[in-house]
């Protein structure tokens, strides 16, 4: 992507001043989630998934040179090791007490496949920082992905067990295998371990081959054998984690992550052409290609003709996430939910949402620097500019503090995310536009 001096500036003060806000979390136990003024919100305690993304970003600052970091990413490889791991049954709770330290009643005590896979990622990005503990860590995390949450018959992960993994909950998820499939990436770039590119090809195929069917829209919600749950929390439409219907964000995200594993197997040299791909004009959002849904995801992803596609299928996915949730109400924003035929359900705006639109087009900006097509340069490039427009009018209410959530109007909400919880997604959103294209952030920085 091309980077003029003066978004160059930005971008790099606006990092530094999400990693400021980020200190503001550092508690005894862990990292905590911040409320709208940046204060700990002792309420809500200290949860895993906050934890590792913050640890995860402090890694992210220290790779970028910032040695202050290091003590923060320490500090939460350490609180993960030492305060979320449970050295009885395995595997990290998913909520402790702020005051204390301890496991917060039996929801605190679960172990669920979403927030394990922030740790695997948390520890990836440790290893490649150099951060003391966090190659143990990863090991801890290994464990417990290939032990409980890996269901190797269908070639993804399940969703969530009790504290001593004797009984896994029914319901599958699309949102606990999008944040494994970053992680996988994260793993294998840490360690050259093939089984985590083989779980992460496994995982998009699926997620492809679904989304196929729907028009180039992400399925989230599935029964234990992987059949669609379609009115699933349909009572409860504004689940911080599980909403009813589709999600316009996460077929953002999904697009991505297809690119970073594209990326991945390209640096493997598992492309017959990197530039041979169809173009995403000839594979519109909302339209259905000549590939078949794959009976075996791991076996289909593995194949070359799939890799040639998957640029085309990732711009798909994200040309229908933004036709059904950009503009979708008369206002700008992306909306968080819509039904199955992309009208908007949930109309509040989540920041995350508008993040993941600013990495997913430097991304594919990116992507068509490389591979020399203009054309993708320069609409890329126009989406980025819009979303970085609507960022700084409507979220950024000063450097480093992004409101999480607006309504309908875009005035700040809270129903969903109350508060600014972490700066994960705004982190990498800064960051994507200067790292070249590759399976993950901290890898690309290891390269800059």
């Amino acid at each position: 992507m091309i980077v003029t001096d003066q978004l160059q500036s930005w971008l790099d003060s606006e990092f530094a001043a999400l990693v400021d806000f980020a200190r503001r979390s550092r508690t005894q136990y862990g990292f905590s989630t911040l409320d709208a003024a940046g204060n700990a919100d002792e309420a809500a305690g200290l949860q895993l998934w906050i934890n590792c993304r913050m640890t995860h970003v402090f890694c992210l600052a220290t790779l970028r040179g910032d040695e202050s970091a290091r003590d923060f990413a320490t500090h939460g490889i350490a609180a993960l090791r030492e305060n979320f791991y449970d050295a009885v049954y395995g595997g990290f709770f998913t909520n402790l007490d702020y005051a204390t330290g301890a496991p917060v009643t039996e929801v605190g005590a679960r172990k669920a496949a979403y927030a394990h896979a922030f740790v695997l990622l948390a520890s990836s990005s440790g290893m490649q920082a150099g951060i003391l503990g966090a190659r143990e860590l990863y090991e801890l995390a290994l464990d417990a992905h290939e032990s409980y949450f890996w269901e190797c018959e269908f070639g993804l992960v399940c969703e969530s067990f009790d504290r001593g993994f004797t009984q896994s909950e029914d319901y599958r998820g699309a949102n606990a295998n999008m944040h494994t499939l970053e992680a996988s990436l994260a793993a294998w770039d840490a360690t050259a371990d093939p089984r985590w590119l083989e779980k992460a090809g496994s995982i998009l195929a699926f997620v492809l081959g679904e989304a196929e069917k729907i028009g180039w829209r992400i399925p989230e919600h599935f029964d234990a054998n992987w059949h669609l749950l379609p009115d699933f929390n349909k009572d409860r439409p504004a689940d911080p984690f599980r909403p009813f219907g589709l999600t316009p964000g996460h077929g953002i995200e999904w697009a991505r992550l297809a690119m970073h594993y594209w990326a991945a197997k390209a640096r493997l040299g598992g492309l017959s052409d990197a530039s041979n791909g169809t173009d995403a004009d000839d594979a519109p959002a909302g339209a259905t290609n000549d590939a078949e849904v794959p009976a075996a995801p791991a076996d289909v992803a593995r194949e070359d003709s799939d890799l040639d596609r998957l640029p085309s299928q990732a711009r798909a996915l994200f040309l229908q996430a933004i036709a059904d949730g950009w503009f979708a109400d008369g206002e700008p924003g992306i909306v968080y939910t819509t039904d199955f035929a992309g009208t908007p359900v949930v109309h509040e705006r989540m920041h995350w949402t508008v993040c993941e639109a600013l990495s997913a087009s430097a991304a594919f900006a990116t992507y068509g620097q490389e591979v020399g097509e203009a054309d993708v340069v320069a609409d890329m490039e126009r989406w980025f500019d819009t979303f970085l427009a609507f960022a700084k009018e409507h979220l950024i209410e000063a450097p480093g503090r992004w409101i999480h959530e607006l309504d309908r109007t875009n005035s700040p909400s809270g129903i969903t995310w109350p508060g600014k919880p972490d700066v994960y997604h705004a982190a990498q959103c800064v960051l994507m536009p200067n790292l070249p294209l590759t399976p993950t952030f901290a890898g690309a920085l290891k390269l800059t």
